[in-house]
């Protein structure tokens, strides 16, 4: 009889590859902030699902884009919206601007078709009131923080027209 050990402690990397290959198999993983379920399908709009489509949470995995050879594996918290450089002259998609929660890693992740409206404009509109050191840190990364000038931009992508009433911008006190 052949006596089978599993070792379930939370850092033992063997059992975090084999967790995420069953993921990958079952099609989608456990966001490790808001703990849903978050499906990956061909129906996304990106060839890649790196967060959270309800609350846009991502996980720290890639040092260069899809690699997987973080290892830091901190929570990545959104906390602005960009465009996609399109070059000279072109308006490019919204794109998502992430920061890890442990080494402060800033990182530009697209919107998949699925993710929460609802949640990008809280981004957006918590986003206008970031401290002036990390709009500063975006600035030296030439990451455009999307601020009050986009939003007719903002709502045009996400809703096909450029105003809502239920919108309210943020007071200025």
């Amino acid at each position: 009889m052949k006596h089978h050990h599993h070792d379930k402690r939370y850092g033992n990397e063997e059992n975090k590859s084999l967790q995420r290959r069953q993921e990958d198999r079952a099609g989608g993983f456990r966001c490790s902030h808001c703990k849903r379920w978050v499906v990956i399908n061909p129906f996304i709009g990106t060839a890649n699902r790196n967060h959270c489509d309800h609350c846009l949470w991502s996980k720290h995995v890639d040092q260069s884009k899809g690699d997987r050879q973080a290892t830091c594996h901190a929570g990545m918290e959104p906390i602005g919206l960009t465009f996609k450089n399109e070059g000279y002259g072109k308006q490019g998609e919204l794109m998502l601007i992430h920061v890890c929660a442990s080494c402060h890693k800033v990182s530009i992740n697209r919107i998949a078709r699925d993710d929460s409206n609802e949640a990008i404009l809280t981004i957006y509109r918590d986003s206008l009131m970031l401290s002036t050191a990390m709009k500063s840190t975006l600035q030296t990364r030439s990451i455009l923080l999307l601020n009050q000038e986009h939003e007719g931009e903002v709502y045009k992508q996400l809703f096909g027209h450029e105003t809502s009433s239920a919108w309210r911008s943020p007071s200025k006190e």
